[in-house]
């Protein structure tokens, strides 16, 4: 058998690794070009100038958002930075956050009555979220922080998180005298083993462009899929339209990188395009509004808020350097279901990077590396959950193959008092941490399409969803899509880990299943 995959990021080739398994033969296309990693003459120039090698391969769109009337200060939607067109897609250049969504994340409909249920709990994706954490070469604390809301596990993470730095001690500090309970980051770190691909983490902190690849990359599993004979990867062809013929697609034709057009036939087709993608090439590909009510619909993020302050002592007495900036804690302390039918919480330290980019521009004075050494600084970042709704939605365009995308997109009811209370929370941890309030720096809603979920959801039917529990497009019998836009909901946790669970059921439970 044949199989097209439209989408080179992680989806991609960890569906084309298994189908590879099964003895069938795979063609794969990406809209973007290779992007060299693990390359250390670029990480030395992105060090000292800032740009990343997939620097031309990012959004340079801003707010996307064209809804009439929008608040700019809560509505906009912005895409400068937010995905990666390449070989490897976003994934090179993630955080490497990988925590796994709760168990009634699963059922927000059933137990809120807002958005809808996923079509299958956590306990029958609780394995795949265990092998998906092997695949990540994920670090993560191997005895969890008692009372802090954690996912329950069948495995083990395989390497436990490093010691928290120093300078986290005062937050730490702050949030147990506020009640407030916290863990280690599980992160796509990798340790000292070895197993798998990828060099171990040696903490630099400039993990938007890892050296060694101790954070996972798709690239990484690609020297051994393109070592095989049944394997074709075609980079610069984005996918233009699918050809339909009868509930089933027949070819898909692609872009060269010459210009032209050209077709690829197969037997069956996983669109692994995204969230903000997905929609465009099935528009493109004839499934309108009436075949797919839902499809581009219920766009859901969870917006970012930041905070940035200055301690008014060391986080310790005779401490008085600076530390690689890694994230080491977060909380989950608001992700419970207490809280999940007014919109969840996370929130996490982030440490600020060394500006070398700036210390050039000013001259390479020694004052700059002297105070960012000193000075004690102390950030939070937290994520809010938002919920479905059909009116926030990507809307179609006129462009084959464009980068651009439009929405139409309003917070919806309750949001700003949310917000607002999220707002004072992590304010009063940045009190209790030694920032004084009047030199705390409060970001506005940052809403990026990072996270992006909902817009090609599971569903029982065309008119609630757009793919079955089996990842099938409602009205086709071999057209699937795989994507985070499959999520009804993400709660308030980053979907990457979630989605290479996804994958990797639909790997064993309907890869299997298919024919020619």
């Amino acid at each position: 058998m044949r199989l097209c995959i439209i989408g080179s990021g992680v989806v991609g080739v960890v569906i084309a690794r298994a189908a590879l398994h099964l003895g069938h033969e795979v063609v794969m296309l990406e809209a973007g070009p290779r992007v060299p990693m693990r390359n250390w003459r670029r990480w030395l120039d992105f060090v000292t100038t800032g740009v990343r090698p997939y620097h031309s391969c990012e959004d340079t769109q801003g707010d996307a958002n064209q809804l009439p009337g929008a608040d700019p200060a809560f509505d906009h939607f912005l895409l400068k930075g937010s995905r990666l067109m390449a070989v490897g897609g976003s994934t090179l250049h993630w955080s490497g956050w990988t925590p796994r969504l709760h168990p009634e994340d699963f059922e927000l409909k059933s137990r809120t009555g807002k958005g809808l249920d996923w079509p299958f709990g956590y306990r029958e994706l609780e394995p795949y979220y265990g092998q998906a954490e092997q695949l990540l070469n994920v670090t993560g604390p191997l005895t969890p922080s008692p009372g802090h809301p954690t996912p329950w596990r069948s495995t083990p993470y395989k390497w436990n998180s490093p010691p928290y730095p120093v300078e986290t001690e005062p937050g730490r500090r702050a949030l147990a005298s506020l009640g407030i309970t916290y863990d280690h980051v599980p992160m796509s770190r990798r340790g000292e083993s070895g197993e798998g691909v990828g060099g171990a983490c040696m903490t630099f902190g400039t993990c938007r462009y890892c050296p060694m690849g101790a954070r996972f990359d798709p690239t990484l599993l690609l020297p051994t899929l393109e070592a095989h004979p049944g394997f074709r990867l075609l980079a610069e062809s984005p996918a233009l339209a699918l050809q339909m013929q009868a509930g089933k697609a027949t070819g898909v034709v692609h872009k060269t990188p010459d210009g032209g057009t050209a077709t690829v036939n197969a037997d069956a087709f996983v669109v692994a395009s995204g969230a903000l993608e997905t929609p465009k090439l099935l528009w493109r590909s004839g499934f309108d509004a009436q075949r797919l009510p839902a499809l581009g619909r219920y766009l859901t993020t969870h917006p970012m808020l930041k905070l940035e302050g200055r301690l008014e002592g060391p986080p310790r007495a005779g401490f008085t350097g600076r530390e690689v900036p890694m994230p080491a804690f977060f909380s989950r302390h608001f992700d419970t279901p207490e809280h999940q039918a007014a919109g969840k919480m996370l929130f996490s330290e982030y440490p600020e990077e060394l500006d070398l980019q700036a210390w050039a521009a000013q001259g390479l004075r020694p004052e700059y590396l002297g105070s960012f050494a000193r000075e004690p600084r102390f950030n939070l970042h937290g994520f809010i959950e938002e919920f479905p709704h059909p009116d926030n939605r990507i809307l179609p365009g006129d462009g084959a193959g464009a980068r651009q995308v439009a929405v139409s997109y309003a917070a919806r009811e309750g949001f700003r008092e949310r917000w607002q209370w999220m707002t004072d929370t992590l304010m009063e941890v940045m009190k209790r941490t030694g920032c004084r309030e009047q030199d705390v720096v409060v970001s506005r809603v940052i809403r990026r399409a990072d996270h992006s979920v909902g817009t090609v959801r599971f569903g029982p039917d065309p008119d609630t969803g757009v793919v079955d529990g089996r990842h099938l497009l409602h009205g086709t019998r071999n057209v699937f899509a795989v994507t985070n836009g499959n999520f009804p909901n993400n709660g308030s946790v980053n979907p990457t880990l979630t989605l290479t669970a996804l994958t990797l059921r639909f790997a064993d439970q309907v890869l299997p299943t298919l024919t020619p």
